[in-house]
């Protein structure tokens, strides 16, 4: 048989990945993410620029609040989650993350992580968000 063969093919059908922080992530819980040059989870390196997801709520942190570098996370990549609004959004706003890992109002040029699914009144709130990766806004 000259054909290829996919049946035992690798789907991960989970909407989580777990993964190791580059540096210390201050209130890591509901915080966007991003990969770094190494590999390693870090929050992103520029506002409106892609990211893999949000970090999940039940992430560890030490006395001062802060999960350590080299932590494990739970980062949720896709369907329905809670993420920090660093300003007031609206529901239905195409939504990017911002270099602290909060999110806002994509303007354009910015990666769309997702839609905001309910409404944050301001800085520091949780807004539910369908996590699309959707490309850039225009």
């Amino acid at each position: 048989m000259n054909g290829k063969q996919y049946l035992n093919a690798f789907i991960n059908n989970s909407a989580t990945i777990r993964d190791v922080l580059a540096a210390d992530v201050e209130n890591a819980p509901h915080k966007a993410v991003a990969y770094d040059t190494d590999g390693k989870l870090a929050l992103p390196a520029t506002d409106g620029g892609p990211v893999v997801g949000i970090i999940l709520s039940d992430t560890p942190a030490n006395d001062n609040g802060a999960t350590p570098a080299g932590a494990e996370v739970d980062v949720l990549i896709r369907h329905i989650g809670l993420a920090e609004a660093g300003a007031a959004v609206a529901k239905g706003d195409f939504l990017t993350a911002a270099a602290d890992g909060t999110v806002r109002k994509a303007a354009a040029g910015e990666y769309i992580l997702g839609i905001a699914m309910t409404a944050a009144s301001a800085a520091g709130e949780l807004a539910q968000v369908y996590i699309t990766h959707s490309g850039y806004a225009k």
